[in-house]
């Protein structure tokens, strides 16, 4: 597992010191490199699919609620990690969103409100 320092140098090595070069599609890039590198070495098993149709499966709202519980178990750093990566992609997220909306306002395809 990453420490928080190898954490830490890997995202400003990827974005710069003060994270100037992150995009909403840079960020997704990165994340979904990390997240599927961690979940490797977490030796957790298969990642969840919200689309499968099964008998086990989950609302997105269950997986999220689960992805907290097993956070507070974590190593400090292992959980810093992990809280601080959804953060960054739930905030790249809205930005996306964000130009999304605007970009359809321009083109009179949409409400930009």
């Amino acid at each position: 597992m990453l420490s928080l320092g190898q954490f830490r140098d890997l995202v400003r090595k990827e974005f710069g010191p003060h994270l100037e070069r992150a995009t909403p599609a840079s960020v997704r890039e990165f994340l979904d490199q990390l997240q599927a590198r961690m979940h490797r070495e977490s030796g957790e098993g298969p990642p969840y699919a919200v689309d499968d149709v099964d008998d086990t499966a989950r609302s997105y709202e269950e997986i999220v609620a689960q992805f907290f519980s097993r956070v507070l178990d974590y190593p400090a750093d292992q959980a810093v990690i992990m809280l601080w990566l959804l953060a960054f992609e739930q905030h790249f997220a809205m930005i996306e969103e964000d130009y999304s909306r605007r970009s359809l306002s321009l083109f009179g395809e949409g409400d930009p409100d």
